[in-house]
C-alpha cells in the first residue's frame, strides 16, 4: 500500500469517513476535519510512519495530499524508503 493510501485509509478510520470519499487535495475543513482532531491524527501518523511533523511544519499541511508529501520526504530522509 502507497503511502497517500495509508493515510486515507487512517483519515477514514480516524473520521469516519469513506476512504474512496477522500480527495487528497481537498482542504482538511471542507471535510469536516477540525485543527483538533487533525492534531490528534497526526499523532497516529507519526506512529505509523516513524516520522514527525514540527509545529512549523503542521501549519503548512491544508490537505491529506499535503500530508503525503511531508511523511514521503521524512521517510525518504531517514532511509525508510
Amino acid at each position: 500500500m502507497d503511502t497517500l493510501a495509508r493515510i486515507r485509509s487512517l483519515a477514514a478510520k480516524e473520521f469516519s469517513i469513506d476512504p474512496e470519499g477522500l480527495d487528497p487535495a481537498a482542504p482538511l475543513d471542507t471535510l469536516g476535519i477540525d485543527s483538533l482532531s487533525f492534531i490528534e491524527f497526526m499523532f497516529k501518523v507519526e506512529e505509523e510512519f516513524g516520522v514527525s511533523v514540527s509545529d512549523d511544519e503542521l501549519k503548512n499541511i491544508r490537505t491529506l495530499a499535503d500530508l503525503e508529501r511531508h511523511v514521503a520526504a521524512g521517510l525518504t530522509a531517514s532511509g525508510k524508503v
